[in-house]
């Protein structure tokens, strides 16, 4: 089925900026920005999709690994990683609660060492948030309880209503000595109970730690697993987990007038299809034109769909829409599937009323955002 490029919209770029390409597509808009700051979204202009968020951290021995040439270890790297992802929020947001709990006995750490309560379920307060993070140790040490920090997530989910994004920090081991029951044993059992999503955060490459890793992102459609580098370095893989990436997404340039990113405007598709009709390769060859040109930069994409048919059938819809996207990317340009990050909403995020078939018809789409360019 077809799908099209709603919207024609400024000059691609400047000439001097990819050394002279000349504009072939009006599907691109580049993004800039005048004003020197922090962050990378503008959280009042986003649609919130999870009502909890759950922070399952380890600060194991294993995260005292370097992480790449930072000159930090992967424990103060997620540290840091907490604070700046989270600064974007407003200072008091009390329509998110956040939770942040380690499954790490740790003697470095004035964190209450009974519960590994670090930053007990409220609604968000960056200042109070902010102070939990610092409670958590700066040297890795201890072994990984994650059969206990399960359990503990269970009683937790239990108290809390609506959506929950767990965001579990894991190198896919465990140290639970006796235990009976499996952390994917657990995650299933809270995940047939409560409307929740996992979002695993690796901080391994040991193969047989990732499949397992995999299999309990299976249990559900909308659970991942994420290299811990990504969620670092590509602040869209955290907020987009808790707020859907959309027209509205802005990034921050760390100069004056500097084009810091590109705008796939929203490519749509028809009724319950996820197939890319291949007279659209012009536009997506300004895409990769600008990725081959930007060799440090990715592709954002996110999934949406409208709200005719069941919820959890349109979240699977939208992952499917993405995922051809992406997949096209990668077999016909040869675009290496690690810059690709892709996101999907379902019906959580419209743009249009679903009352009418134009509204409907535009919510059937994915939108795309390139950055990372230097």
């Amino acid at each position: 089925m077809t799908i099209r490029i709603t919207a024609m919209i400024m000059t691609i770029f400047a000439a001097t900026f990819l050394g002279g390409y000349v504009q072939k597509a009006q599907a691109i808009e580049p993004i800039t920005k005048t004003d020197v700051v922090k962050t990378v979204y503008k959280v009042e202009n986003l649609v919130r999709i999870a009502d909890n968020v759950v922070i399952m951290f380890d600060s194991s021995g294993s995260m005292g690994e370097p992480f790449g040439d930072s000159g930090m270890t992967k424990l103060q790297a997620a540290k840091r990683l907490l604070k700046q992802r989270t600064d974007a929020f407003p200072g008091e947001y009390s329509e998110l609660n956040v939770g942040l709990y380690s499954y790490t006995p740790s003697a470095n750490t004035t964190a209450n060492a009974a519960n590994a309560e670090i930053y007990k379920m409220q609604p968000f307060n960056k200042a109070g948030f902010h102070a939990a993070v610092d409670l958590l140790p700066e040297e890795a040490s201890g072994p990984t309880l994650m059969v206990s920090g399960m359990r503990r997530l269970a009683k937790v989910m239990d108290t809390l209503s609506g959506r929950t994004v767990v965001f579990l920090f894991t190198d896919g081991s465990h140290s639970d000595a006796g235990a009976t029951e499996s952390p994917l044993d657990l995650a299933k059992q809270i995940a047939q109970k409560h409307d929740v999503d996992f979002k695993i955060v690796s901080t391994t490459d040991i193969k047989t730690n990732l499949e397992m890793m995999e299999v309990v992102a299976s249990i559900n459609e909308a659970s991942t697993v994420t290299p811990l580098e990504w969620v670092i370095n590509r602040p869209e893989v955290f907020t987009g987990a808790v707020f859907a990436l959309e027209e509205n997404y802005v990034i921050t340039a760390t100069t004056r007038d500097k084009v810091v990113g590109f705008k796939l405007d929203h490519i749509e598709f028809g009724f319950d299809k996820s197939d890319i009709d291949i007279d659209f390769a012009m536009e997506l060859d300004t895409v990769v034109e600008i990725l081959n040109q930007n060799p440090e930069s990715y592709i954002v994409l996110a999934g949406h769909t409208d709200n005719k048919g069941a919820e959890e059938y349109n979240l699977t819809l939208s992952h499917q829409r993405v995922e051809a996207v992406a997949s096209y990317l990668v077999t016909e340009f040869n675009i290496d599937s690690s810059r690709i990050a892709a996101f999907w909403y379902g019906e959580a995020a419209p743009v249009a009323s679903n009352d009418t078939e134009e509204g409907r018809q535009q919510n059937r789409r994915v939108v795309g955002f390139i950055a990372g360019v230097n």
